[in-house]
């Protein structure tokens, strides 16, 4: 049960005292429809309660509507443990709906949230010292003296993220210490301002705290003359923090616009034994990097252009991105035998690549125009459990992957800097077929697609595509040129399915040869498709199963003859030039012959007849109406403008 606003409840409260009004001797009559709502245990309503979100829903609102709901309010700590605020689609009452949950429930709250650079007014930031349960804070403010001193009160704080930026100094740190004593879990983020023994002396200080986060330099301004001292110092506190005994409890380095060579990361990272996330950017010492980590699962790299190669060893492994700005790596080599998720982004400059995993389902590569295909089809190969493999510009003009090579992929998807000018794809257990939306792909001319059971393949943003053939045991959707404003020039387009055809839709099409094969194909949709009426005829007589027809805006047909024993909708609205319409369908239902010529002709089993004498036999949508159809099965009707 779930309440989309506080009026619905408090009309259902109103309901109930309605339908329950005391008799002339004073006792309650019973209501139609049973209990009243607080009939109901404590238990109950507070679970109903639960279902709404503390600001959005204006759960305070509730305590108004009478002493029992009010009572529970205050009394049930739950409905008010985690407050997440997110102002960006707040009004005015919103906005003291927060500050009336700070003063009146407050001392409920265990966490408080905020949305990612959302504004912290003044208003609400001075009632967060009410809070005196707190336990975790992340707010996107910058952390001053003045700040910690109006915070210092929440003794029991034992999450916190702390942003610093050249506010935050050592001095800071230590009252943060002092205030916060309980701490557990902590966050360093942007701390431009503290230098490595002040970090060293903050976390001794701290006798409680089990994880530490530090992001070094995150946002840093270059154009401020600190911005130096900051770079130098974060070197610093990189080392400093992973030669210390607090060196177990750092889950999370990232190293941003560091002075770090590749010996001393390869110190600091093993030194760091319980490091599960590395983030490196913008470091331009680097001139390689070689890691081993035992704890290692999330690794990511930007933006490092001195970078030759790239070498990881590390069993835990999880995610590993690599992305545009390393202009000069040529070779990555990751040995992780836990890896599920690789992201990789060439720049056009490497060569070789080696991904050693047992458990590699999702891999990116873009920007990879010098990588050595043989190298590319050993690691697929290698790397049976691929499920999912997303590519863009690779070094060949043809890319051919068999069931060899991806013996169990599931989804290809062309990237927006695929340049192949074909594509072989044959898999047996492929499901999904398709390209990136951003970018049309205008080298891609021939797609072969070979699988059992495909689910949909979508293709968009091809405007040089010549042929496709699909051939398959069956097909769920085949989604082609979808959303453009350009006409796909086709020179031929084969489906064939040896079971049955779902859906199958071609938008803005020239097709000079389309070839459909399948027993059963229950939606099939030519839309503004540009076909001769022979090549429709021998497309029709390859499926003759089809449960809907849509040919619509399909102007260069002048006539359709077709038997189909199961077709129970054709749609031709639009088809201007039309003059003979010959159906063999004794399953058929509607005819939509919207915006068709007056005059056409219809033969029904070899039979002429008047439309106006078949409205009585089937839905028809006259010449003169102007309703449409949807693609669906069976079709919904609409009205056009």
């Amino acid at each position: 049960m779930k309440f989309t606003s506080t009026f619905q409840a408090v009309m259902l409260i109103q309901s109930s005292s309605k339908h329950g009004t005391s008799s002339k001797n004073g006792k309650p009559k019973r209501s139609l429809y049973g209990r009243f709502i607080n009939d109901l245990p404590d238990e109950i309503l507070i679970r109903i309660f639960s279902y709404f979100r503390p600001v959005e829903d204006e759960l305070p609102a509730l305590a108004m509507v009478c002493r029992k709901w009010r009572r529970l309010l205050q009394t049930t700590s739950q409905l008010w443990r985690e407050l997440h605020i997110d102002p960006t689609n707040y009004s005015l009452h919103h906005f003291s709906m927060v500050c009336c949950i700070f003063r009146v429930y407050g001392f409920h709250v265990h966490k408080l949230t905020w949305y990612k650079n959302a504004p912290v007014y003044e208003s609400m930031f001075v009632l967060i010292p009410r809070l005196y349960n707190l336990r975790h804070l992340r707010l996107p403010i910058l952390w001053t003296r003045a700040v910690v001193e109006t915070l210092q009160n929440l003794r029991q704080l034992e999450h916190v993220q702390i942003n610093g930026g050249f506010a935050l100094d050592d001095d800071d740190l230590d009252l943060i210490a002092e205030s916060f004593p309980l701490l557990k879990d902590l966050s360093l983020n942007a701390c431009w301002g503290i230098t490595s023994q002040g970090v060293d002396n903050f976390m001794s200080s701290l006798p409680h705290l089990e994880s530490c986060r530090i992001k070094i330099n995150s946002g840093l301004p270059l154009n401020d003359v600190r911005s130096e001292q900051a770079m130098q110092e974060g070197g610093r506190v990189a080392q400093c923090v992973s030669e210390t005994m607090h060196a177990h409890l750092v889950s999370v380095l990232c190293l941003h616009f560091v002075p770090i060579e590749m010996d001393e990361l390869w110190m600091v990272v093993k030194k760091l034994t319980c490091l599960k996330k590395l983030s490196i950017s913008n470091c331009e010492h680097l001139h390689g990097i070689r890691l081993v980590s035992h704890s290692l699962q999330k690794f990511y790299l930007f933006n490092l252009w001195n970078v030759l190669f790239v070498s990881v060893e590390t069993p835990e492994l999880r995610h590993i991105t690599i992305d545009p700005g390393l202009e000069s790596v040529e070779h990555i080599k990751v040995f992780a035998p836990k890896l599920k998720r690789a992201i990789i982004n060439g720049s056009n400059v490497l060569r070789t690549i080696s991904l050693q995993s047992d458990k590699l389902s999702y891999l990116e590569l873009s920007s990879c125009e010098l990588l050595d295909m043989r190298n590319l089809r050993e690691q697929l190969a290698c790397n049976k459990n691929l499920v999912c493999l997303r590519v863009g510009c690779l070094s060949q003009d043809s890319l051919l992957l068999d069931e060899n090579v991806i013996p169990n992929l599931q989804e290809f998807c062309m990237l927006s800097d695929f340049a192949c000018e074909a594509v072989h794809l044959r898999s047996p257990r492929l499901r999904f077929f398709h390209t990136d939306a951003d970018n049309d792909l205008i080298t891609l001319n021939h797609i072969y697609i070979t699988a059992n059971h495909l689910c949909k393949v979508a293709l968009i943003g091809m405007p040089a595509l010549k042929t496709m053939t699909v051939q398959c045991v069956s097909v769920d959707a085949i989604e082609l040129n979808l959303c453009s404003d350009d006409q796909l020039q086709l020179d031929s387009c084969i489906i064939q399915a040896l079971g049955s055809i779902g859906f199958l839709r071609l938008f803005d099409c020239k097709v000079n040869l389309l070839s459909v094969s399948t027993p059963v194909a229950r939606t099939v949709v030519l839309y503004r498709c540009s076909v001769s009426d022979y090549a429709l005829q021998m497309a029709l007589h390859g499926c003759p199963n089809i449960n809907h027809l849509n040919l619509e805006k399909c102007r260069s047909i002048t006539k359709v003859s077709l038997e189909a024993q199961p077709l129970k909708f054709l749609n031709m609205f639009g088809c201007r030039d039309m003059h003979l319409l010959q159906l063999d369908c004794p399953q058929l239902l509607a005819i939509n012959l919207g915006q068709c010529p007056p005059d056409v002709k219809v033969l029904l089993a070899g039979v002429e007849h008047e439309l106006t004498s078949l409205c009585d036999r089937y839905q028809i949508v006259m010449p003169s109406d102007n309703i449409r159809w949807s693609h669906d099965y069976p079709p919904q009707i609409y009205v056009c403008g």
